[in-house]
């Protein structure tokens, strides 16, 4: 039997699964339910060294001796501290040495708890991966539980040996041992171009025999002709679909724009595209694919990343590649001389997104998005401020030459419009920015220097504050949300950007808008401001409306019922 507490199953379930048999155990009361049931297990060989210190450097003498990873575990409080001068040594003779250390309560730290002391990162300096697994209490915590042993022992022989460090609270006494079985660990697994030759093979032979395998491509700087064509090939090789926004810059008869469709497909819908594998690459990503996926199961997730790091937005990554992209595309390429005959997976996803249509809009934000973006000039570049700019323009189609960029990273409306100056002063060619007002006026000094050039255009949704929460939340269930949620203003850009030497454009209407529209577009000899004025409880109902008219009728129904059920 082991012991009732979940992390301290995850972690023993983890010793197995990377063969780590031998531990070094040393008294106390917070180890006992991890001492207790490694004792029971027949899979460990046990130590009992009652001094932490002696304990840790007799581990060091196993591990020169055995040349294979060993466990040490502790008690709480200054147990802990005395491990330091072995965790040093292991640490200088890059030495596998895992070190587990029981804890209390983090709430319970300085509210004079008896034995306990900072212990998270107490050995941070001198081990390549610590982590503090938490208190699980329900499926999200078993998750980031898995997520971060993972983390752990993937660093544990990583680049070379060394120490490792492995901190578990647990609630003040608990130490029952009921469970007869170890939850099934999910590894991720990493691999490294010219080594685990044969996981490669196997990942090939996977992808060889998957139907369905959906390539999610993130947001990246535009890429080489001889990049693009080795992605091209991959497709022809493998069932592939490619999921990009307009940040992915990237453009092939197999990708796909999520944006729309995976933020108005019934579950019922995206079932049939379901994938088998998803394979994630480059950053961030606009479109609302990862919450179709993050709640679905049965399918594998692969992540492609230089740096190796874990990475599981959809909870269920299984194996990372460490390797750039370019490195992965052409190893899957050349070790498949197979063409496939049709992509049917590739053309169910266009059916699906065929079925969507762009009616006819009344003036409102989405309404200047649509035709602006219709006239940006080739080899122009768009900057797209966060948050309601960067997602209206995911529904509209861009030019090829046209390069998108975004601050993404974190999605902050923080920066945007110097981003964009900074990014247009170095382009010298028509640059443009599209971005909300609360955005503009945070950092409206981005245009305030010397550096301002006649290529600048800059587009200002003004609809009197934050549009995106009329959208998502409304004054229905919040009224006072233009207060403070919403932060309503009635602010015009006119004098500042005047001021600034900027050629100054603005519109109401939708005739004054189509007017200005084209002057904007144009060049000048000096830089374009174009302020376009609309409502955002209007632009809200606008933005539903166009939804609505997209989504399925049993979808419209299934919306219909719920929204019958919560009143």
């Amino acid at each position: 039997m082991y012991s009732d507490i979940k992390s301290i199953q995850y972690i023993i379930a983890f010793l197995k699964a990377y063969n780590i048999r031998h531990i070094v155990l040393s008294p106390g009361t917070k180890n006992i339910p991890f001492a207790h049931s490694v004792e029971s297990d027949d899979f460990f060989t046990c130590y009992s060294i009652v001094d932490e210190r002696s304990a840790a450097f007799f581990a060091l003498g196993l591990m020169q001796e055995l040349r294979e990873p060993i466990a040490i575990s502790c008690t709480s409080g200054t147990a802990v501290a005395n491990y330091s001068s072995a965790v040093y040594e292991a640490w200088y003779q890059k030495l596998p040495l895992v070190i587990i250390t029981a804890d209390r309560h983090p709430y319970y730290l300085n509210q004079l708890e008896d034995q306990m002391i900072p212990q998270q990162n107490i050995f941070s300096k001198v081990c390549k991966k610590a982590v503090q697994l938490p208190i699980i209490e329900n499926d999200k915590d078993a998750w980031y539980c898995n997520r971060l042993l993972n983390e752990v022992f993937l660093e544990l022989r990583s680049n070379g040996d060394g120490p490792i460090h492995i901190n578990v609270p647990v609630e003040t006494g608990i130490v029952s041992f009921n469970t007869p079985e170890l939850p099934e660990p999910r590894i991720i697994q990493r691999l490294v171009v010219n080594q685990n030759n044969q996981l490669w093979v196997d990942k090939i032979n996977a992808l060889k025999k998957a139907k369905k395998i959906l390539l999610i491509y993130g947001q990246n700087h535009p890429i080489s002709k001889e990049e693009e064509d080795i992605i091209h090939t991959f497709t022809t090789k493998y069932n592939c679909a490619i999921a990009v926004d307009h940040l992915s810059n990237i453009k092939l008869s197999s990708t796909i724009e999520t944006f729309m469709i995976s933020r108005i497909i019934s579950d019922e819908d995206f079932d049939t595209l379901m994938p088998e594998i998803v394979i994630s690459l480059h950053g961030n990503y606009t479109s609302y694919i990862r919450n179709k996926l993050v709640n679905k199961k049965g399918f594998e997730h692969w992540l492609i990343d230089s740096s190796g790091d874990v990475a599981d937005p959809f909870k269920c990554l299984t194996t990372i590649f460490k390797c750039s992209s370019t490195e992965f595309f052409e190893h899957f390429v050349a070790n498949n001389t197979n063409n496939i005959s049709e992509n049917m997976y590739l053309k169910a996803w266009r059916d699906k997104i065929n079925t969507l249509k762009t009616s006819t809009i009344p003036f409102s934000d989405l309404y200047v998005v649509q035709k602006f973006m219709h006239l940006i000039p080739e080899n122009s570049i768009l900057h797209l401020a966060n948050s309601s700019s960067v997602r209206l323009a995911q529904h509209f189609e861009l030019k090829k030459s046209i390069s998108v960029y975004c601050n993404r990273g974190t999605n902050g409306i923080d920066g945007s419009c110097s981003t964009f100056m900074g990014s247009a002063i170095a382009h010298k060619d028509l640059s443009f920015l599209l971005i909300g007002d609360l955005s503009f006026f945070y950092d409206m000094n981005a245009i305030w220097n010397r550096y301002v050039g006649k290529n600048i255009r800059i587009l200002l949704n003004n609809n009197e504050g934050a549009g995106i929460f009329h959208y998502n939340i409304g004054k229905e269930k919040i009224p006072t949300l233009n207060l403070h949620t919403a932060a309503e203003h009635f602010s015009s850009a006119k004098a500042w950007v005047e001021s600034c030497g900027f050629v100054y454009l603005s519109a109401k209407t939708q005739e004054e808008f189509d007017e200005n529209l084209p002057l904007f577009i144009e060049k000048s000899e000096k830089p374009i401001f174009f302020e376009v004025f609309t409502k955002k409880d209007e632009d809200a109902k606008i933005l539903k409306s166009f939804y609505k008219n997209n989504m399925s009728q049993k979808a419209k129904l299934l919306s219909t019922v719920k929204k019958i059920i919560r009143k």
